[in-house]
């Protein structure tokens, strides 16, 4: 599973060429698409106002929810020191079936988490 935190929306949203490749194709299995953790969509767009509404237009992504599970999740991450700006990203890569990679810009904010963070350069 690919996953994209709240940095990589940003870059998203300023036109990061590898980011928008992968999330305007239009792909029938919601498992292959881009996700995005709903609390990572909030951040990005408390610093790019508007992605939240660009991203939900885009045919790639798949909006992963905060339900239960990931709450109590992100509350556990926060507690343990994870910014609740990654907290989400970590949940969403660690609880699928299969290990997801988190596309970030920086992948240092993922470090002692036990999850795998993509640099995508600088947004």
């Amino acid at each position: 599973m690919i996953v994209l935190d709240h940095t990589a929306m940003v870059a998203l949203g300023r036109g990061h060429r590898l980011l928008s490749s992968i999330v305007v194709v239009e792909v029938d299995d919601p498992a292959q698409r881009a996700h995005v953790p709903a609390l990572c969509l909030f951040a990005a767009s408390l610093e790019l106002p508007g992605i939240a509404a660009h991203a939900g237009a885009l045919p790639g992504l798949e909006f992963l929810p905060l339900d239960f599970a990931a709450t109590a999740a992100v509350e556990q991450a926060v507690s343990a020191g994870v910014d609740w700006r990654h907290a989400h990203a970590v949940y969403a890569a660690a609880s699928g079936s299969v290990e997801g990679q988190i596309l970030t810009a920086v992948p240092e904010a993922y470090d002692g988490t036990g999850v795998w963070a993509v640099d995508i350069g600088k947004p």
